[in-house]
Parts: C-alpha cells; structure tokens; sequence
C-alpha cells in the first residue's frame, strides 16, 4: 500500500510540473525578448539589403517586402537613429569579409542607400561608418603610407587638387591610418623610373603622363593616337564608355586605376616662326613621351631628337632644340614658355593622365594587417572610388588653367599662334591616320581602335 501511494503522490507531482510547463509555454514573451528578437530580424534585412546594394544586386521581390518591415520600424521608432548606426556599422563588417564590391557599384551606392534609409540615415553617415570598418584592422601607429611620384609640376591643378581635396579627405575618413605623400617635379624621375620604383617597393603611386601610359597600359596607349579626338566632350565619351576596359588592361600588368584626367591636349611650341611643314622640318624638334610622338613626326618628315623631361627645358634654354611637344599648362608650370614664341594653334595629339597604385601595395596592407584577400579588395575599391569622386573637379580645374595658360602666353608674353595652310593641315591628318594604321596590333589591340572610332562617329552623329 505504502508502495502504491508513493506512485500516486509521484504521479500527482508530475501532472502539475506538467501544467506549469505548458502555461510558460503557452505565456506570451517578455517585451525584452520581443523587442530583441525584432532587433534581430532588422539587422538581418539592414545586412541583406546592404549586401546586395555592395554586390550591385537587384533587390529580390522576397527582400523588397521584408525591407517594408525594416521602413515600418523606422518610421515607428522601434529602431533608434544610433541602433541604426551601430546595426550599419556590423553589417558592413559581416559583408567586407565575405563579398566584394567595385567602384563601378560604389559610384551608384549612395543613391541606392538613401533611397533605403533616408531620412533615417544618409549616404554621409554610412560612407563615416564604412571607412572606419574598413580601417578597423590598420594600426594607427603604423599608418599605411602611400608616396607618389609624378612629373607634375607644383602650382598647377594636377597636384593642387589632389593636395587639396582627395589626400585631405581620405586621411580624414581613415582617421589619419592612411597616409599620402605627393613627390611632384620629377624629383623621382621620368614616369618610367617611377614606374620601376614602384615595382621595386620605393614607391606605392605613381601620376602618369603619356610616357606612363604607354608603358602601364599598352590599351590606354589608343587615347593618345594623333587625329583621334577633336575636343574634350569627345574624350569624355570614349573615357566613360571604355574605362572598364582601361581599368582591366592595367591591372593585367600590376597597376589598379585610381583616376583618369587629362595630361591634356598636345601643342607644338617653337623658339621660331614655323609659316609651313617644310619650314617646321628645318628645327631641332624633341620628343620625349615615345613611339606614338617619334612616329607621328616621322611620319611628317622630321627627325626627332630623343630627350628626357628633365632635360627638355635645358635644351630649350640653350639653344640645343627650337620645338618642343607639350600640353600648354605644363610648358606653364615649368616656365618651359619663356624659350619659346610662337605655338600652332592644331593640337597634334590628345593625352589623359592617370594616377595608378601597385597591387604590391595591398599585398603589403593584407600581410601587415591579416585581412583577407576579399577585405583587401574592398579597400582597393573603396580607394579608387574616393579618387574616381574628385575626377569631374580635377578634369575642370586642368581645362580651365590650360584656357589660362594660353591666353598668359599671349598677352603676357606676347607668344604668337601659327595657323598652317589648308594643304599642311590636310598633311598633318594623313600623317595621323598613317600612324593610327602602323601602331594597330602593335602597341594597342586594332579592334580596341575600331570600337573606339565606331563609338566617336556615333557620338558625333548625334551632336
């Protein structure tokens, strides 16, 4: 008997720890739970939708009505503007781990994010959020530094708008973590020996004229065709229209792209009065920035003396050489002008500039940090997006102080411009298209060339 009630006093106590455990079951959670397990799935949509905007995805129909939930919170204030913060500031850490971006989905990151998040959160905010995850891992006391070389010459846009917008800005996003030093002049050299310096780790950076393009990027090397291009629209277009390709052909030889601006468009500039070709063939003429300027000249009958950059305003100054080939705002920032008095007014060739950095350089950051190679890429994109900003500025500032150097030559200096007669112009554009012909396939792929001219004489149609 005594065993029997032990069971039914055991069964008894069983029923109601029973029925306590499905009430709790059945309760309804605590506000706290709630409101954690809500937190939890805004910060699973905010990831989402970030990923998919740092990827340059679509929106699925399924993300698009769960983002409708992630409005609805903001707009109630169930998530704070400094949750919000904090919930952006994990999810980009989460996705620069694992997915990569470009500057071509950057560029449209800001419009896409605010049409999510605003007026909660602007681009502004999310773009200080996403630098300090992207820095995270950079000691200060150990900034990455970044020098670049560059025949530039101070006091022009090509160095003052870099010094005075980009640098500042990027050293200011990245908490001063990454550093960058402008050597202008040609105090490193000529393009080429920065170029080599960059290869050997002395340099990170390198701000190229013509001489660097034709040797990081044998495809960029069509833009500086003679006859290709007759004004800056056109270069514009074919810039914006082909740059994927650009970027593509100077990472193949080690270089990323940071920004595309102009070296500008070349002039001949001579100590004596060039009235025809034949007179112009009687000058010692340089050429300094390669095979397309040797073979154009060439072409028109001239034997060009070979100088380096440096060595060119020497030259000028003694008498060795009487014509110079330049962009008119370099022959001003280096008072090469003064040697020279007369300039025809028929640009020869079209120049960009480009600034590139080795990829040696984030080698460098992954071993000195331990990111991975996908965190690493997302700094190399973030990077280049900053200068791919600056570049409508940059581009303006060039042209504006070529218009400028011009018209100091000629009213300050009393420099005088050369029109050629028709039958010397008409010269000129059959020397240009011979040397379209002889460099096809050989310095730059002639199909590149053929895309390039099919696209110009579209765009031409359409002015």
């Amino acid at each position: 008997m005594a065993l029997k009630n032990d069971c039914f006093f055991k069964t008894r106590g069983w029923i109601p720890a029973c029925l306590a455990i499905l009430v709790i079951l059945l309760l309804p959670s605590s506000p706290a739970m709630a409101a954690e397990a809500t937190r939890d799935a805004f910060q699973n949509i905010l990831t989402d939708s970030l990923e998919a905007m740092w990827a340059g995805r679509e929106f699925s129909p399924e993300l698009k009505q769960r983002q409708q939930t992630l409005k609805r919170m903001l707009t109630n204030g169930d998530v704070t503007g400094g949750e919000l913060e904090n919930m952006t500031a994990k999810a980009f850490g989460t996705i620069m781990k694992r997915q990569e971006t470009s500057r071509y989905v950057l560029k449209d990151l800001p419009d896409r994010f605010e049409a999510l998040f605003a007026p909660h959160m602007n681009w502004n905010t999310a773009r200080e959020i996403m630098w300090r995850i992207l820095t995270a891992p950079i000691n200060k006391d150990t900034p990455v530094r970044i020098k670049v070389g560059t025949l530039a010459p101070p006091g022009t846009p090509w160095l003052s708008v870099p010094e005075n917008i980009a640098i500042p800005e990027i050293e200011r996003l990245s908490d001063g973590k990454i550093s960058i030093k402008i050597y202008g002049g040609g105090v490193m050299g000529e393009d080429t020996d920065i170029l080599k310096k960059m290869d050997n780790g002395r340099l990170e950076c390198c701000g190229c004229t013509a001489l660097g393009v034709l040797e990081a990027c044998p495809e960029a090397s069509v833009m500086l065709l003679p006859g290709l291009f007759k004004n800056y629209d056109e270069v514009d277009y074919i810039l914006e229209k082909f740059r994927k390709r650009f970027d593509e052909g100077f990472e193949k030889q080690g270089y990323v792209l940071w920004a595309v601006i102009d070296t500008g468009f070349f002039y001949l500039f001579s100590r004596n009065k060039p009235t025809d070709l034949a007179a112009l063939r009687a000058q010692n003429i340089i050429t300094w920035f390669g095979i397309i300027e040797k073979t154009l000249l060439e072409e028109l009958g001239i034997a060009p003396i070979p100088l380096g950059v440096p060595e060119i305003i020497a030259a000028l100054n003694t008498g060795q050489a009487d014509v110079n080939v330049a962009p008119a705002a370099w022959m001003l920032g280096m008072q090469a002008y003064q040697y020279t008095f007369f300039y025809l007014d028929q640009p020869l060739v079209y120049s960009p500039a480009v600034v590139i950095v080795s990829t040696q350089t984030f080698e460098r950051i992954q071993q000195q940090t331990g990111i991975s190679a996908v965190f690493a890429r997302n700094m190399i994109e973030v990077l280049s997006s900053e200068w791919n900003a600056v570049e409508p500025e940059w581009k303006r500032q060039i042209r504006v102080f070529e218009q400028r150097s011009f018209k100091a030559f000629e009213t300050k200096c009393g420099m005088k411009s050369i029109t050629f007669a028709i039958a010397d112009q008409q010269a000129v554009k059959k020397a240009s298209q011979a040397v379209q012909q002889k460099l096809a396939d050989r310095i730059f792929p002639k199909d590149l060339l053929d895309d390039i001219q099919n696209a110009l004489a579209e765009f031409r149609a359409g002015q």
